[in-house]
Protein backbone atom coordinates (compact mmCIF):
# COMPACT_ATOMS: atom_id res chain seq x y z
CA UNK A 1 0.00 0.00 0.00
CA UNK A 2 2.62 2.06 1.01
CA UNK A 3 4.53 1.53 -2.47
CA UNK A 4 1.82 3.48 -4.49
CA UNK A 5 1.79 6.41 -2.58
CA UNK A 6 5.30 6.30 -2.40
CA UNK A 7 5.71 6.63 -5.88
CA UNK A 8 4.11 10.24 -5.62
CA UNK A 9 5.96 11.92 -3.28
CA UNK A 10 9.76 13.83 -3.70
CA UNK A 11 12.29 10.90 -4.83
CA UNK A 12 14.57 12.78 -2.32
CA UNK A 13 13.74 13.08 1.08
CA UNK A 14 16.14 16.02 1.80
CA UNK A 15 13.98 18.64 -0.82
CA UNK A 16 11.62 18.81 2.17
CA UNK A 17 14.65 20.00 3.91
CA UNK A 18 15.38 22.69 1.52
CA UNK A 19 11.87 23.95 1.20
CA UNK A 20 12.38 24.61 4.69
CA UNK A 21 15.76 26.68 4.47
CA UNK A 22 13.92 28.16 1.18
CA UNK A 23 11.07 29.68 3.45
CA UNK A 24 13.27 30.16 6.46
CA UNK A 25 15.80 32.20 4.25
CA UNK A 26 12.69 34.11 2.39
CA UNK A 27 11.53 35.13 5.68
CA UNK A 28 14.56 36.58 7.04
CA UNK A 29 16.14 37.95 4.10
CA UNK A 30 12.33 40.02 4.31
CA UNK A 31 13.08 40.73 8.04
CA UNK A 32 16.70 42.11 7.53
CA UNK A 33 15.63 44.19 4.53
CA UNK A 34 12.75 45.75 6.85
CA UNK A 35 15.70 46.96 9.28
CA UNK A 36 17.52 48.70 6.92
CA UNK A 37 14.12 49.71 5.10
CA UNK A 38 13.97 51.81 8.79
CA UNK A 39 17.59 53.00 9.59
CA UNK A 40 17.58 53.97 5.50
CA UNK A 41 13.92 55.43 4.78
CA UNK A 42 15.08 57.47 2.34
CA UNK A 43 17.95 56.84 -0.21
CA UNK A 44 19.11 58.68 -2.99
CA UNK A 45 15.37 60.47 -3.01
CA UNK A 46 13.45 57.01 -3.40
CA UNK A 47 11.09 56.50 -0.07
CA UNK A 48 11.83 52.64 0.19
CA UNK A 49 9.11 51.94 2.74
CA UNK A 50 5.94 52.32 0.38
CA UNK A 51 8.10 49.52 -1.69
CA UNK A 52 8.86 47.56 1.38
CA UNK A 53 5.29 47.86 2.17
CA UNK A 54 3.92 46.41 -1.17
CA UNK A 55 6.40 43.46 -0.91
CA UNK A 56 6.51 42.44 2.89
CA UNK A 57 2.84 40.43 2.83
CA UNK A 58 3.94 38.61 -0.72
CA UNK A 59 7.08 37.95 0.43
CA UNK A 60 6.23 36.70 4.11
CA UNK A 61 3.11 34.46 2.13
CA UNK A 62 5.65 32.91 -0.24
CA UNK A 63 8.17 32.11 2.84
CA UNK A 64 5.48 30.72 5.05
CA UNK A 65 3.88 28.56 2.36
CA UNK A 66 7.19 26.84 1.55
CA UNK A 67 7.70 26.55 5.82
CA UNK A 68 4.59 24.72 5.63
CA UNK A 69 4.74 22.50 2.70
CA UNK A 70 8.13 21.00 4.13
CA UNK A 71 6.90 20.32 7.27
CA UNK A 72 3.85 18.16 5.60
CA UNK A 73 6.00 16.76 2.91
CA UNK A 74 8.34 15.60 6.35
CA UNK A 75 5.35 14.72 8.10
CA UNK A 76 3.89 13.01 5.16
CA UNK A 77 7.30 10.99 4.34
CA UNK A 78 7.17 10.05 7.88
CA UNK A 79 3.70 8.52 8.06
CA UNK A 80 4.38 6.70 5.01
CA UNK A 81 7.90 4.80 6.85
CA UNK A 82 5.56 3.99 9.68
CA UNK A 83 2.99 2.78 8.01
CA UNK A 84 5.83 0.62 5.78
CA UNK A 85 7.10 -0.95 9.30
CA UNK A 86 3.86 -1.54 10.46
CA UNK A 87 3.16 -3.15 7.05
CA UNK A 88 6.71 -5.26 7.45
CA UNK A 89 6.06 -6.18 11.06
CA UNK A 90 2.37 -8.17 9.84
CA UNK A 91 4.53 -10.18 7.22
Amino acid sequence: MSDHYKSYLLEDTKTCYRYLQAGFTVIVLTSLVGIVTLLAPDAGGLDLRDAYDVLVMPALFIGLGLLLFGVGTHLHIMHLNVVEMRENDDH
